[in-house]
C-alpha cells in the first residue's frame, strides 16, 4: 500500500478505491436483487461516477500544480 500511495498519492488512491467499490456494487446487482430484493445499480453507478469525478479533479489539480512550478 505504501508503494501505491507514493506512486499515485493518497487522494488518487482513495478515488480508485471508491470507483472499485461502486463497480463491485454495480456488478453485484443481479445477486442482490435475487437474494435481498435490493436494486443497487443506481447506487453503484453513482458511487463509481463520484470516484471518477474525484480522480478527474485530482488530475486537474496535479496538472495545475506542475504547470505553476
Amino acid at each position: 500500500m505504501k508503494k501505491l500511495f507514493s506512486r499515485f498519492g493518497k487522494y488518487n488512491t482513495s478515488a480508485f478505491i471508491v470507483m472499485g467499490a461502486g463497480l463491485i456494487l454495480f456488478l453485484l446487482t443481479p445477486l442482490l436483487i435475487r437474494l435481498f430484493n435490493f436494486d443497487s445499480d443506481i447506487f453503484g453507478a453513482l458511487i463509481f461516477l463520484i470516484g471518477l469525478l474525484m480522480w478527474v479533479i485530482g488530475l486537474i489539480v496535479r496538472l495545475i500544480i506542475k504547470l505553476t512550478r
